[in-house]
């Protein structure tokens, strides 16, 4: 079942992101990556395992903190 998976992670450079991005698109059934370095989040959608997708975040050296685990949105009409 494909879910998303939002963490609040501390991106506090253009590098910090790119070895998020690195980190996490490495994971197998990841489908879609998100970043947003104004909030603070990345969202991972796809049938990753939240729990690897932390390791992965924590892999990197970031605090991770997992904000919601659930279905993706529906896609506009």
């Amino acid at each position: 079942m494909v879910k998303k998976t939002v963490l609040k992670v501390d991106i506090l450079c253009h590098k910090c992101k790119k070895k998020l991005l690195n980190a996490t698109s490495g994971l197998q059934d990841v489908d879609k990556i998100e970043v947003d370095v104004a909030k603070g989040t990345i969202s991972v959608t796809g049938d990753a395992d939240p729990y690897n997708i932390i390791l992965c975040a924590r892999k990197v050296g970031k605090f991770v903190e997992l904000v919601s685990v659930g279905p993706p949105p529906a896609p506009p009409k």
